[in-house]
């Protein structure tokens, strides 16, 4: 069966979505493996949602061959039974995704906050998404018995016990409600952190890109009425599909970005933030304190400054360097021409009250 109807236009969606979507991830991935703790619990969630997409993506391009975004009086019933069976099954499987996509962005925030509760309330939203996913993949293969009745004009319905469309209403708003918080979120907890002004604007701003998602949610969830019209199933379903597959990828890019910041860095010709090291001359009772470009603690999570919110002030201070000589006890400054060239640099020493 040739390609026909919304067809085409699906397929060149979710192919051009699922690659950009797998671009942003593969620099994230790249970018957190350079660094001292490498890939984290939120870089596989967003792989492993990355793989189940393209699973999905995959299922709705067979599907379309099929007939799929077609008006059912222009197929024959083999390819329309073989179109809906695909439908669903990638139905199944982006509804996984929805729910890790948005667990990913809560792993990542995990990383950062630092409060109970904001823990707590990251949790309560990661478990309750799962859980509507996964009560929403259930559904559409176990809405009637038998479930080959879904696809199959042939077999006879006897029941359903469960209603695809309802289940639906509540987990796609649930998701479009969970893309608000989540674009809000951020500006309330990591604001008062104690983190470079760059860095907080650079998550903030670029997981409130996240409302664009939950707009896509809530196009999506208005449009779910057509799960029920069974008459012109495929066709109608076609810019539900479209819209969920905007959501998924719009997630994925946003908690992407803010672990890309040293490549904007580059990029843009500068550098990332200078760190500071301290070494102790445990001979001689000396305390350097140097400055020491490209490296990186160890608890620093590349893209992000380290995060210290115990700390209470920072003083900006000028140290000289001194050397005592054991041979005769006597001060003896490191620059002992007067006439050479002298370097004052200035530090910020943060410091933690007691």
């Amino acid at each position: 069966m040739p390609l026909g109807g919304m067809g085409p236009a699906v397929i060149g969606i979710l192919c051009f979505e699922v690659l950009l979507s797998g671009t942003f991830i593969s620099l994230r991935v790249a970018v957190r493996n350079s660094s001292a703790k490498g890939v984290g619990v939120d870089d596989w969630a967003l792989i492993v949602t990355w793989v189940v997409q393209a699973i999905f993506v995959c299922l709705m391009i067979v599907s379309c061959i099929y007939g799929f975004g077609q008006h059912n009086v222009d197929l024959d019933n083999p390819d329309k039974r073989m179109a809906t069976k695909l439908e669903l099954a990638a139905q199944f499987v982006v509804s996984w995704a929805m729910g890790l996509s948005k667990a990913a962005v809560g792993l990542f925030l995990m990383r950062i906050v630092v409060k109970t509760w904001h823990k707590v309330l990251l949790w309560f939203w990661i478990i309750t998404m799962m859980g509507w996913s996964i009560m929403l993949a259930i559904t559409v293969f176990a809405q009637c018995v038998p479930y080959e009745s879904l696809y199959d004009e042939r077999v006879p319905r006897q029941y359903c016990r469960l209603d695809l469309t309802k289940i639906a209403y509540i987990m796609c708003s649930w998701s479009a409600a969970m893309d608000f918080f989540l674009a809000g979120f951020p500006w309330m907890v990591l604001w008062k952190l104690n983190m470079q002004k760059k860095e907080k604007v650079t998550i903030c701003v670029s997981l409130s890109l996240g409302i664009l998602a939950g707009v896509c949610g809530v196009i999506r969830t208005l449009g779910l009425g057509v799960l029920s019209v069974t008459a012109d199933y495929l066709y109608a379903t076609a810019e539900s599909i479209i819209w969920t597959s905007s959501e998924l990828t719009i997630t994925l890019i946003c908690v992407s970005v803010p672990v890309l910041r040293p490549i904007w860095v580059r990029i843009l010709g500068g550098t990332n933030s200078d760190r500071y090291y301290k070494q102790s001359d445990g001979s001689q009772g000396l305390v350097t304190i140097g400055r020491m470009r490209n490296s990186r603690p160890r608890d620093t999570e590349i893209g992000l400054d380290t995060i210290r919110p115990d700390v209470k002030h920072a003083n900006m201070t000028t140290i000289g360097a001194s050397r005592r000589n054991s041979d005769d006890g006597s001060e003896r400054t490191i620059l002992r021409d007067n006439q050479a060239i002298q370097r004052t640099r200035e530090v910020t020493i943060a410091y933690e009250d007691k």
